[in-house]
């Protein structure tokens, strides 16, 4: 799964946002930013299920960084 994400620096921490699910992602440094996206993205596309999880595990999300300056498209 392939999301985008802006990642913007405010004071004291880097914030990333996924305006296509509403949802965004807070830390120290751009990286940690993604990190707390990826988890809320991976908590937002869980499905509850009935029965018991398969033993596969589900595909990666891959977060697309735009730049809201340039728009050149980087993969995190």
């Amino acid at each position: 799964m392939k999301v985008s994400a802006v990642l913007t620096q405010v004071p004291g921490m880097w914030v990333a946002d996924c305006e296509e699910v509403d949802r965004t992602g807070e830390g120290r440094t751009p990286d940690e930013a993604l990190a707390c996206l990826r988890q809320a993205l991976q908590e937002y596309f869980e499905v509850e299920a009935v029965a018991p999880p398969s033993q596969t595990a589900s595909a990666p999300i891959e977060i697309v960084v735009v730049s809201p300056a340039s728009g050149a498209p980087v993969t995190r």
